[in-house]
């Protein structure tokens, strides 16, 4: 059964509106906009060596000096802000924005030493 009011019966004017389709805030597109852009593909930076990469994660680790990390995931390369709080063996664990992180030191491709944000430059 169909039940439609004639316009005249109407208690508003209807303006044609999709009425819930809903409003997103500005926080949600932006954290929208954020997601797609981590889950586009990245391109890869170029292989440094070893013993390279080493140094630049112990320096991480004495100094507490944030690090951008490359890491190679098989069909896809993933990149990993955050600081070096330790590593045994072939591990190296990294604390970032998303909580502790357990990376194989082979699968690392790229380190950057970044420059550490001051909180009252903010």
């Amino acid at each position: 059964m169909i039940r439609e009011v004639p316009q005249e019966n109407w208690l508003y004017h209807d303006r044609g509106m999709m009425k819930w389709m809903g409003f997103f805030m500005s926080d949600h597109t932006v954290y929208m906009d954020q997601q797609k852009d981590k889950e586009s593909a990245e391109r890869p930076l170029p292989q440094m060596d070893k013993l390279v990469i080493d140094r630049l994660l112990q320096q991480s680790w004495q100094n507490t000096t944030p690090l951008r990390l490359q890491v190679d995931r098989g069909n896809d390369y993933q990149t990993i802000d955050g600081i070096v709080i330790g590593y045994e063996q072939d591990l190296v664990y990294v604390q970032g924005d998303s909580g502790l992180m357990t990376i194989r030191f082979s699968h690392i491709r790229h380190v950057t030493l970044e420059k550490a944000e001051k909180w009252w430059s903010a």
